[in-house]
């Protein structure tokens, strides 16, 4: 298998902490409030005081990229704000300038989840044009700052979930079907701005969108089955991208909005601005799959996507439509590998761009033993098959850029605390009780660093040594 690049990722509102430190103003992932009592992130892992020692592992295990996300409130604490906040631009400067000191390439973020709560407050947040233009200050100043050393950009993490959650994601509640896509309009125009400007101030850079592709099988092998399976993949994967490469809407996009009493404001200028945007890459986020609701209303309309909902804040799959022929990691989370390997060919075929792997990995609760050791084997054998089937795919004709999982390090999942971890590296934190949070490598952390060194060649785990 041709080199790639080998790493994982991070997010700064599930990693960082220090939400009230060096000048930094409150974003929605500070005031977020979390279902059963689950804890806050405002110390999350502490990266934002232990970020070297964190590096120093990544070093070790080998990695050869890494992704993290900036948060715009620690640049602009308002989002608006004239000039930046020099201390944030510091701690960022310290973070790139360790990872390329360590020979790691810095993927950089723009956006994942928390919006400063000014602009929510002043101007509805993406609702309003008033945050793009904040947005294009503020990405532009990246740009200008990290010139020739941040590598490769994503405007967003996972925009086309936002209106599934965009309360979590963007902090707006009780949007209108009309508000929710106007909102989806304006993170695409946002985008633009970002990719058209990093290629004008920093040409080196390469940047293009991310997709939370969600895989859609049918439940069946009914035609209509089939169809509400595809027609799931067209709304939430395709539109996005077809949008952000290619800069038009599809029309079996626009209607379903139609079919919604949905009609978006489209201004002048916002298609060609669309169509100038070229991303040099996309990048993938991919867990599991998911099984379509399988039916058709009485209308012949296509039933909205059952296979997963969000009930009190959290995640949950939908038990009327299991897989039979997959398992399911501790959070009911479908395990398939070959889910991966579909969504790579996928996305190659229909895009023809390179593929840069910003998430994949699996969830569990876990405990040190009294020697501080996690023995977690299930995280292995997840990542080893989703490996193999990597490597399929790019045998296949697939161009990978590299490799990342989710995540680095034990974070602040997004609505479970600390109870769900991903990480190579244990946190020594529990939900209300932060004891040392002193980082323990996990037995995943020795054999991904055997991954790392062979390329990919070497996924066993039996002379690991732990």
């Amino acid at each position: 298998m041709e080199k790639i690049l080998w790493g994982s990722s991070t997010n700064a509102q599930q990693y960082e902490g220090a939400w009230n430190e060096d000048g930094k103003g409150k974003s929605i992932a500070d005031v977020r409030v979390l279902p059963h009592n689950y804890s806050d992130f405002h110390i999350a892992s502490d990266g934002y005081h232990r970020y070297q020692e964190d590096i120093a592992l990544y070093k070790k295990m080998g990695f050869s990229i890494y992704r993290f996300s900036i948060a715009w409130s620690r640049i602009f604490p308002n989002g608006d704000d004239e000039t930046p906040n020099i201390k944030g631009l510091e701690y960022y400067d310290n973070v790139v300038n360790a990872l390329i000191k360590a020979n790691i390439t810095p993927v950089a973020t723009l956006y994942a989840y928390d919006l400063p709560v000014s602009l929510l407050d002043r101007f509805g947040g993406w609702t309003s044009h008033k945050t793009i233009d904040a947005y294009q200050h503020y990405v532009d100043t990246i740009f200008e700052h990290f010139k020739n050393r941040i590598k490769f950009y994503v405007p967003f993490n996972e925009p086309n979930l936002y209106h599934v959650d965009a309360e979590y994601i963007a902090g707006n509640k009780d949007l209108s079907t009309q508000e929710l896509w106007q909102g989806e309009h304006h993170l695409a125009l946002a985008y633009a701005h970002a990719c058209i400007d990093c290629h004008r101030i920093d040409p080196i850079a390469k940047i293009g969108p991310n997709c939370a592709f969600m895989v859609n099988y049918p439940s069946s092998a009914d035609p209509k089955s089939v169809a509400s399976a595809q027609q799931n993949m067209y709304l939430t994967d395709y539109a996005y991208l077809d949008l952000y490469v290619h800069g038009y809407y599809p029309k079996f996009f626009i209607n379903h909005l139609a079919e919604q009493n949905v009609k978006l404001q489209i201004n002048p200028g916002d298609m060609d601005l669309l169509k100038n945007a070229k991303p040099d890459f996309i990048s993938s986020t991919y867990y599991a799959t998911y099984i379509s609701g399988g039916s058709y209303a009485a209308d012949d309309k296509v039933v909205k996507n059952k296979s997963f909902k969000f009930q009190g804040g959290l995640v949950q799959r939908n038990d009327s439509t299991p897989n039979p022929f997959t398992s399911e990691t501790e959070w009911g989370w479908t395990i398939d590998p070959l889910g991966f390997y579909y969504q790579l060919m996928d996305i190659h075929e229909r895009y023809q761009l390179p593929i840069l792997i910003l998430e994949n990995g699996m969830a569990h609760t876990e405990q040190m033993d009294e020697h501080h050791k996690v023995y977690d084997d299930y995280r292995i054998d997840y990542l080893r098959e989703h490996i193999k089937q990597l490597k399929r795919a790019i045998n296949d004709g697939v161009d990978v850029i590299g490799y990342l999982t989710w995540s680095a390090i034990d974070l602040h999942s997004t609505r479970e605390g600390f109870i769900k971890r991903y990480g190579f590296i244990y946190v020594d934190r529990e939900e209300h009780n932060l004891r040392t949070l002193k980082r323990y490598p996990k037995k995943s952390f020795y054999w991904y660093k055997q991954v790392i060194a062979s390329n990919g060649e070497n996924l066993s785990d039996n002379k690991i040594e732990y």
